[in-house]
């Protein structure tokens, strides 16, 4: 795993349109520092910059999205994250109709159920929600259940600490 994945895109991209930095900043209205920055890897651009510098650099969505999940990790758990895995190479798997039902959902006491009820539910994210005091402490909203059930679920069944921390990444990053 590269050190600065996201910086070398970044750098590839901008050297292959032969720009400077500033030039390359100026495309996605940002500073030429701000570019060095993330070359190096000093900073991270945010979720939605970085989309758009991965979709000119043509890194499939989900692609960018990993690798900018695993960067914002501490180093020993980047590993956990794999772009080589096939999982992460095949189309998004839709999480049956719960998706788009959940997503609509303003009650999370109706999330928790359907992913409870569903066979097809990440067991990890299953005891997550099982758990009382951790339900009682996270309160999970319909939209996380939901972004846990369908990104972080594709990775794998999981632990119910992997979904916990799965949860304060999307709480820390504002994902959904």
């Amino acid at each position: 795993m590269s050190k600065n994945e996201i910086g070398a895109v970044i750098a590839k991209a901008r050297t292959e349109c032969g720009l400077t930095q500033d030039q390359f900043g100026r495309k996605y209205n940002v500073s030429g520092p701000a570019i060095f920055k993330f070359e190096k890897g000093y900073v991270k651009p945010s979720l939605d910059l970085w989309l758009l510098m991965a979709k000119d650099s043509e890194v499939p969505e989900q692609t960018a999205v990993l690798m900018w999940v695993r960067a914002k990790l501490p180093r020993k758990f980047q590993s956990f994250i794999s772009l080589d895995a096939p999982i992460v190479k095949e189309p998004a798997k839709n999480y049956g109709k719960a998706k788009s039902k959940m997503d609509k959902m303003t009650n999370p006491e109706e999330a928790r159920d359907m992913v409870l009820n569903d066979r097809t539910a990440p067991k990890g994210l299953k005891r997550l929600l099982k758990d009382t005091d951790l339900w009682a402490l996270y309160k999970p909203q319909p939209h996380e259940i939901s972004i846990l059930a369908t990104v972080f679920g594709q990775l794998g069944d999981g632990s119910k600490s992997s979904f916990r921390e799965a949860l304060r990444l999307v709480r820390e990053f504002n994902v959904g």
